[in-house]
């Protein structure tokens, strides 16, 4: 990751806001072929199988997709609210307020993940790093978690994407 090249940083806050927006809503068609472009390969999956996996995934809830749960799995002693202020102390130290409209909590994946390609925008390189060892922290388990659950190989292939970057995004972070 180099910190300082515009082209490099307007694509870093492109794959974030994608894998954001892919993990949002059950996605529109155009999104879907954003992210095969991304990855560089066609799905086989029809877009009906993809909308009904997301809505098993995530709105019947077979994976969660909060910071918190995932955090207190590997912690053990965190309570959720807590979580919710560390997540929340971002934010505000980036000067962005989160609107009521959106119905999600601070620490949902897709919150996270637009927040992070925000950081990238703005240029805001401290709380980049910082907020990337948290996500580094959770976001491999929450993508184990949705590999495991997919159905679709679209599911199981952002899975795998997401992780590959943020991994490699917070290689020789500390």
């Amino acid at each position: 990751m180099s910190l300082f090249d515009p082209l490099e940083q307007q694509e870093r806050a492109e794959t974030y806001r994608l894998f954001g927006l892919l993990l949002l809503n059950i996605p529109e068609f155009e999104l879907i072929e954003e992210f095969e472009i991304f990855n560089g390969f066609s799905m086989a999956d029809s877009y009906e199988d993809i909308c009904e996996d997301f809505i098993n995934l995530f709105n019947e809830g077979q994976v969660p997709n909060y910071e918190s749960y995932y955090r207190e799995l590997i912690y053990k002693e965190l309570p959720i609210e807590a979580d919710l202020l560390h997540v929340q102390h971002f934010y505000w130290a980036a000067g962005v307020a989160i609107e009521e409209e959106f119905d999600l909590p601070p620490d949902h994946v897709s919150m996270e993940l637009i927040f992070m390609s925000y950081l990238v925008e703005q240029n805001l390189l401290e709380l980049q790093i910082e907020f990337l060892k948290r996500l580094r922290e959770w976001i491999p388990l929450f993508c184990d978690t949705l590999y495991e659950k997919a159905r679709t190989d679209f599911y199981k292939e952002v899975a795998t994407s997401l992780k590959e970057f943020v991994l490699s995004e917070s290689e020789g972070i500390v």
